[in-house]
């Protein structure tokens, strides 16, 4: 039960600073995962190599953590070269071969890969790795025609796939896993074949979960505001309570306590509960991209699976 509300949670937050913009984009899911390297490398290096390749598929329209590990991109990285400069001050200077792969785990395909040479100074070995690695430019042009190749294999996969995908996320929703289910959905990319299903797809699910979902914001608002009842608490609150939505049973009594909340703090709470009739286009986007992060949510909170990658080379 606690790891399904701070499943909510996190769809909260999310929603509440990032909305999405998934309904004009064609944002494909994919999941940074470490290769195992030829030999240790630092944590901060491999930490840093994680990090610019999640630039690198922002960068080009992919969306890091909701590939629920079935599409991945990682890296290896061969040392070809090192010398030590003596000082003052001392500089250590690497040559790197960066292999870099978008593959489907659950087939074990390689869609993509490309070899790329950098090299990097520092005064220690571990910012000499780490400069190097910043060399990895997503502009960088046999980077893109990489990323291409591997968007048009997930997109192709999709197109193919959506159908048995949505099946899949209907089975999960009979069985109440509807996190799983709107994760499912949600991988679909709204700009594959299926992009239109799927939404449709989503928001049924949504509809069968509505009240349970609402009701957890609810009660999470609730437990902020008994806590403490100060501008702090009211804040916290007051932003749960503005992603509740007007179909949901307990909106009545979500209205009653962002009103009892307002009436108790002197800091303006300008945290608005949505209404159906102000804007029913509007209020239809607002809830398609809240049900999308609570599949975003899920698929980042899941550990990584993807152990083997040995068949990568």
């Amino acid at each position: 039960m606690k790891k399904y509300i701070n499943t909510i949670l996190v769809a909260a937050i999310l929603f509440a600073y990032t909305p999405t913009t998934f309904s004009q984009e064609c944002n494909l899911p994919i999941s940074v995962v470490s290769y195992p390297q030829n030999e240790e490398l630092p944590q901060a290096v491999e930490s840093a190599l994680e990090n610019q390749l999640s630039r690198i598929i922002t960068a080009h329209g992919m969306e890091p953590g909701i590939s629920l590990g079935q599409f991945i991109i990682t890296a290896r990285i061969d040392v070809t070269d090192k010398s030590i400069h003596q000082g003052p001050p001392i500089q250590v200077v690497y040559d790197l071969g960066i292999t870099m792969y978008i593959a489907d785990t659950y087939t074990q395909t390689k869609f993509a890969s490309e070899y790329i040479e950098v090299n990097g100074v520092g005064n220690n070995e571990t910012k000499s790795l780490m400069n190097a690695i910043k060399r990895l430019n997503a502009n960088n042009n046999k980077i893109a025609s990489f990323i291409k190749n591997g968007k048009n294999k997930i997109l192709n996969y999709f197109d193919s796939n959506y159908a048995a995908i949505l099946k899949e996320a209907e089975r999960k929703a009979s069985m109440q896993m509807y996190d799983e289910a709107i994760a499912l959905a949600a991988s679909i990319p709204a700009c594959s074949k299926g992009g239109d299903a799927a939404t449709d797809v989503m928001l049924e699910i949504y509809n069968k979960s509505l009240d349970k979902y609402n009701r957890m914001l609810l009660d999470k608002a609730a437990a902020a505001w008994a806590t403490g009842q100060t501008d702090a608490e009211a804040v916290e609150a007051g932003k749960l309570l503005s992603l509740i939505d007007p179909e949901a049973a307990c909106y009545p009594e979500a209205k009653k306590l962002l009103a009892e909340i307002k009436s108790q703090v002197r800091k303006d709470i300008d945290f608005e509960m949505r209404e159906k009739y102000h804007d029913d286009v509007k209020l239809e986007k607002q809830r398609i991209d809240a049900i999308r992060e609570i599949g975003v949510a899920f698929g980042k909170g899941q550990k990584e699976q993807t152990t083997n990658l040995t068949w990568l080379k």
